[in-house]
């Protein structure tokens, strides 16, 4: 039954046997037996896709039922004892899982040995509801919302963006005074952090309203840590996350560019299918997370220092 609603979901055989970790022969032939057993045909196979008979859309909600009450009344098993079993699988952006999502996420695994844990590093954009089905995936950490209903979000932290440049760029190209200064100069833009990645918002300063401009962007990337080094070879300016600039800041070697108009810093989410409710293992991982990263202070936190084991 687990493998019929695998391979529905997913759409594959293939990913739904990856996703049981089975062989793809064996999970085509519980859907066979199945039919056999049923004396129905549950799913019309081509080349290029599947479909559900009527009758197999049928016995499919009456298989999420039950595997829905199996799991729930495990779930409440596992409840009362004091250390979660099973497996754990999320994602993380690239640089801000390399710089701490790792440390945390290593931390969390000693705290839990019981539970098989995966961290993969993928600036993933999900935008389709089975996206989460499709990789096997119980969590994705993300720093911007995703507008799907559904999904649910819970925050994590608050992230501080900074605006920076190497100091001989500013020596070249002068320092802006206002944020429309940055229409004439250079720009190193971060992509898929927000809707137009060209337009740079401030918060209100002294009851001004907020301000936003429109940058000139000579530089792609959707990495954090590739702005990182483009803007310290001196080839333009970068909004940036704190975390990824604070050693580089602290020692000269990027500066500050219009301290004054402060960024709005941006939420850490999490983010997973939603359900009638979290299993238990999303709920301690996001509550550790949340200790995790204050106890930590990310956004100051040395992006080339060692590991920190806060709550071990």
């Amino acid at each position: 039954m687990e493998s019929f609603v695998r391979v529905v979901r997913s759409g594959s055989f293939t990913i739904a046997a990856n996703q049981l970790g089975l062989s793809r022969a064996l999970v085509s032939r519980h859907v066979s037996e199945l039919e056999a057993r049923l004396g129905v045909r549950l799913l019309n196979r081509s080349t290029r896709s599947l479909n559900l008979t009527e009758e197999g859309r049928s016995y499919l909600d009456f298989c999420e039922q039950i595997i829905g009450q199996i799991e729930s009344n495990e779930r409440a098993i596992a409840h009362t004892r004091s250390e979660p079993v099973g497996t754990l699988k999320l994602v993380a952006p690239k640089s801000f899982g390399a710089l701490h999502v790792a440390d945390a996420i290593i931390d969390f695994a000693k705290l839990y040995p019981r539970l098989n844990v995966t961290l993969i590093l993928d600036d993933v954009a999900f935008r389709r509801p089975y996206g989460f089905a499709e990789r096997g995936l119980d969590v994705a950490l993300r720093i911007s919302s995703l507008p799907n209903t559904s999904v649910i979000e819970r925050r994590i932290a608050m992230l501080d963006w900074v605006l920076c440049a190497a100091p001989d760029y500013l020596a070249r190209r002068g320092r802006p005074t206002s944020p429309a200064d940055l229409s004439r100069h250079d720009s190193l833009v971060h992509l898929n952090v927000s809707p137009n990645d060209r337009i740079w918002r401030f918060e209100p300063t002294r009851g001004r309203r907020a301000l936003s401009v429109k940058v000139d962007g000579i530089f792609y990337s959707n990495s954090a840590l590739t702005l990182r080094k483009a803007a310290l070879s001196g080839l333009g300016i970068t909004m940036l996350p704190r975390y990824s600039v604070a050693d580089d800041l602290a020692s000269g070697a990027l500066v500050a560019v219009l301290p004054r108009n402060k960024i709005a810093p941006r939420p850490l989410l999490a983010v997973y299918p939603r359900a009638a409710m979290a299993a238990p293992k999303i709920e301690l991982l996001i509550e550790f997370l949340r200790t995790w990263m204050s106890a930590n202070e990310v956004n100051q936190r040395s992006s080339r220092g060692p590991s920190m084991s806060a709550l071990s």
